[in-house]
């Protein structure tokens, strides 16, 4: 397919990398395609290591497998990593197909392998055909732009330097250069997806166009090119739209205005894990204090507004004050004991009038205080809250500053209670500050 010979192309990508600073971990089966992938890196004088999967699903030839990769590292010095996968045992755990979970396996164990090893880019011997079968698989699945895009030779993680050149291309590499390889005689089979498409589809879309492989890598392109496109307009309007970092604010109206509305919502809310424009585009006109999540965020109604949160791990939702003396620095608070008032106190309690230990916690349902200046009236916490506009958001934040027996002295930072103020009589003072 290429009037370049693959050594040239492979030569310019390493150098567009600047390769001399990077260090690659190779993923390595020992088929051709990985084969050609490993003969080309150890004629340049880049920093590499080999890594090899045994999913031990064909029973002798995957062990095979290994100790042919094995014996070729060996043979040059190169640093070989190898593990094996019990993978029935972890399609139970997720109930995964094979491919998936040999996917899930070996994309997991190299950033393990990476890791430790302080290897800074992960190299796989994708090349064409693989990209025209994604291609098939995701176009029969129903996706939107962003899975017809193919993978990419450069994602900042995965380097994929074979990725413009076809299967042929490696063949005639691999026998020009008499480079040895193993069989996997599951590619022969029909029994995965990948496999019915490369046997019985792209055939005849070569045969029907002789030039298929150049044509199809020229639409890849133009489809990246329009992808680029569409990222840009989308990253204005985000910046446009939305305000704030955690949470973000986002004006219902101003979302409403963009047409074709429920495209720019997939796009807008893609990077935060929601999958479903029509979930959203519903959730538009739901209730105040309504929510639905994804993986990592948080989308809150909050009047005319959207509030987007990242989902944090919970904290310390009680925390216990034994004595009259302490700091409680997660919440920037400070309780001193004196015998008069501190000037520069945010609150100041009858001591006498409190029981220890106190303990600062969150709201529950059902709690109540009497709000100070409002002469002894009992006032639900949830109707205060809802009286001062809190958000959602906001009362999930609210701390409540209780004594021994549960009787809140003060809605942390909002109201104290009338029962535990002071008074011309009192003698004692605990000194709430806010740090």
């Amino acid at each position: 397919m290429k009037n370049r010979s693959i050594q040239q192309e492979f030569k310019e990508l390493l150098e567009q990398r600047s390769f001399s600073t990077h260090r690659y971990l190779l993923a390595i089966s020992g088929g051709i395609d990985s084969m050609v992938l490993l003969d080309l890196f150890r004629q340049t004088a880049a920093n590499f290591q080999v890594a090899h999967c045994n999913f031990q699903l064909r029973e002798e030839d995957a062990n095979g497998d290994e100790l042919f990769v094995r014996e070729y590292c060996g043979k040059y010095n190169i640093p070989f990593h190898s593990t094996r996968f019990d993978v029935a045992a972890y399609q139970k755990v997720g109930n995964y197909s094979v491919e998936m979970a040999c996917r899930n396996l070996r994309y997991e164990w190299f950033e393990q392998v990476q890791q430790q090893n302080r290897l800074d880019v992960l190299v796989t011997a994708h090349h064409l055909d693989d990209n025209i079968e994604t291609f098939l698989i995701n176009l029969s699945r129903g996706t939107g732009l962003k899975g017809l895009v193919g993978m990419q030779i450069d994602n900042g993680k995965i380097f994929r330097p074979l990725l413009n050149f076809t299967k042929n291309d490696l063949l005639e590499y691999a026998k020009s250069n008499e480079i040895n390889w193993r069989e996997d005689y599951t590619n022969t089979t029909d029994d995965y997806t990948r496999n019915k498409i490369r046997h019985h589809i792209t055939p005849i879309l070569k045969e029907l166009h002789p030039q298929f492989d150049e044509n199809f890598l020229s639409s890849l392109n133009h489809i990246n090119d329009n992808y680029q496109i569409v990222q840009n307009k989308v990253g204005e309007v985000r910046s446009d739209l939305f305000s704030g970092d955690n949470p973000i604010e986002i004006e219902i109206s101003a979302l409403k205005k963009l047409q074709p509305l429920e495209t720019f919502l997939h796009y807008l809310f893609e990077k935060y894990g929601f999958s479903s424009s029509k979930e959203i585009l519903k959730f538009l006109d739901a209730e105040t204090g309504s929510e639905i999540k994804s993986a990592t965020y948080r989308l809150i109604k909050n009047r005319e507004n959207l509030l987007l949160q990242k989902i944090e791990e919970e904290n310390e939702d009680e925390l216990t004050i034994f004595d009259e003396l302490i700091e409680i620095n997660s919440l920037n608070l400070k309780f001193v004991k004196s015998i008069n008032p501190h000037e520069n106190a945010t609150e100041i309690v009858d001591f006498t009038s409190i029981l220890f230990p106190l303990k600062l916690r969150k709201v529950k349902e059902g709690d109540f205080f009497y709000p100070i200046g409002m002469k002894g009236q009992k006032k639900l916490l949830s109707k205060f809250m809802k009286d001062l506009k809190l958000s959602k958001l906001e009362k999930e934040k609210v701390w409540l500053l209780c004594d021994q027996k549960d009787q809140i002295i003060w809605v942390v930072n909002h109201r104290l209670d009338e029962r535990f103020k002071t008074t011309e009589t009192s003698k004692n003072f605990l000194n709430i500050t806010v740090c």
